[in-house]
């Protein structure tokens, strides 16, 4: 397309789009570590229910195996008294016992914000802007963070999750396609290897063991919003979609921005070519077109894609949340492991950069959901073939394949979905997939609630299966592999006029 061969005659990957990876991509790192807060501020400390006719002077000596989660009933009565090594929710509003539930329905409640944010956010960034929409999000989901950490109650925190989530929801379907559509065709599986997620969740784990308290943990990560912010001032408003809402001067300075900062010459007919991505526009708007969620699925060939998609969104967020959530379940000390089932993908995503330029999109999702689905499975015939004290090590590392091979994946995944729809259903196809995602993570919490206390065999025979499912149907979708971004549904228009097919709009050339 016109857009792409401009892009790459000022630099496809140099000092600009290194400058969109810190303002675009860093605040991914906040994304994280909001996302995955409840897999520590949800946990619960140990706990025992001691008499209420022992001294608190004596209650430390009551701390045993009898009074440990011992749950008060008609014939017991006696104060919780919780374990000081980490203050949780749990442990702030006494969510065990009979409340034990309202710890996944918190959960729920702020996966269900992401969906809600993913819906709009993908509308906004294609009616306002992909910069507006994006730091009016990152605004708000600092300060919403910043006021959950005085929350008074459990009622007032879930609300304020939802908030949060909303927020997340909207950066993560925008700061995707807004960075991807400033670099160059080579340089799009960047836009997945590189491990900013990975690096949040990473510093959430290392915060939260160094101050284990979930208020503390909100504080700290709104005041980190403060130099991201900064951005504004710096990350221009994306180029394709200025061009294809006419704005075809403003798109031209974005251009003088990108060629100034990689010091390479723009090319002479730029505003030419620029007027005809927006002419070409002009022309479908013309016919009374106005992009909306129902584009992504029309006409049948765009449709069945989306429905593909958006159901392997879903599955990988119902595995990967549902593992990080479950993170709790899994034998040693819970802050390693938050930190080994994140750290665990950095080699997938840089896996990934390769993989999707050499055998290709399609084929790169499968191997990483084959992976996934092998982990999975592992670990049930691991819990039912070896002894139970020897599990924990073993149990631990196959949840780790099986973890990188889904976060490996939705990597992929991203990629893909984002080269499928042209510019100007680009986050609305996005979004949509977001929004499908999301239904899998308002549901990952129970995951590993469903079976018996402890039981490891009912959650991960879910996950393998779902994971398999998924590989299949990567298979189904057409590969995307040096392919131009389309900036138009209907073909792009040549500067004669005439409009060109797929194999001409691959041909063409500043």
């Amino acid at each position: 397309m016109y857009t792409d061969d401009i892009i790459e005659a000022v630099g496809g990957m140099s000092r600009f789009q290194i400058l969109m990876v810190v303002f675009i991509f860093g605040p991914k790192t906040l994304m994280a570590w909001g996302m995955l807060m409840m897999s520590f501020a949800g946990t619960t400390p140990d706990w025992w229910c001691i008499p209420t006719s022992v001294s608190p002077a004596d209650a430390t000596q009551s701390m045993n195996n009898v009074t440990f989660k011992l749950c008060p009933t008609s014939n017991i009565t006696c104060d919780k008294h919780y374990s000081l090594d980490k203050n949780t929710i749990v442990s702030e509003w006494d969510l065990v016992c009979d409340q034990s539930i309202l710890q996944s329905v918190i959960t729920s409640v702020q996966m269900a914000g992401v969906f809600t944010g993913a819906f709009l956010g993908g509308q906004s960034a294609d009616v306002i802007g992909r910069k507006w929409t994006y730091y009016i999000c990152l605004f708000l989901q600092g300060g919403f963070n910043l006021v959950a950490a005085f929350s008074v109650n459990w009622q007032m925190f879930a609300a304020l999750r939802f908030l949060i989530g909303s927020m997340i929801g909207s950066l993560l379907v925008v700061s995707y396609p807004y960075f991807m559509e400033f670099v160059g065709r080579k340089w799009r599986p960047l836009s997945s290897s590189i491990p900013i997620w990975v690096t949040g969740v990473c510093a959430f784990a290392l915060s939260s063991y160094l101050r284990p308290d979930w208020s503390h943990q909100h504080i700290i990560v709104a005041a980190l919003h403060l130099p991201f912010l900064a951005g504004w001032f710096i990350v221009p408003e994306s180029l394709r979609w200025l061009a294809v809402k006419g704005r075809t001067e403003d798109a031209e300075k974005v251009v003088d921005q990108m060629s100034r900062y990689n010091k390479r010459e723009k090319p002479a007919n730029t505003l030419l070519l620029l007027k005809q991505v927006a002419d070409e526009e002009n022309k479908l708007r013309a016919s009374g077109n106005k992009y909306t969620y129902l584009d992504v699925f029309r006409p049948w060939s765009m449709c069945w894609k989306s429905l593909i998609i958006q159901f392997i969104w879903m599955c990988m967020s119902l595995v990967y949340y549902g593992i990080a959530f479950g993170a709790g379940r899994l034998a040693g000390n819970l802050y390693l492991n938050i930190f080994l089932l994140s750290v665990v993908e950095i080699p997938a995503t840089v896996m990934v950069f390769f993989l999707t330029n050499k055998i290709g999109r399609r084929w790169a999702a499968f191997l990483f959901f084959a992976t996934s689905t092998a982990g999975s499975f592992g670990i049930c015939i691991v819990v039912k073939a070896v002894a139970e004290d020897e599990q924990g090590i073993i149990v631990n590392v196959l949840a780790l394949v099986a973890k990188l091979g889904v976060g490996a994946a939705w990597c992929v995944m991203q990629l893909l979905s984002s080269e499928t729809y042209p510019t100007v259903t680009r986050n609305l196809g996005y979004g949509a997939a977001n929004t499908a995602a999301r239904i899998g993570g308002i549901l990952a919490p129970y995951i590993f609630a469903t079976g018996a206390d402890g039981d490891l065999v009912v959650p991960f025979v879910i996950v393998g299966s779902t994971m398999a499912i998924c590989g299949v149907l990567s298979l189904v979708l057409k590969e995307t592999r040096g392919q131009p971004l389309a900036d138009s549904i209907g073909g792009q228009v040549n500067s004669c006029g005439e409009v060109l097919s797929a194999a001409d709009v691959g041909k063409t050339k500043v």
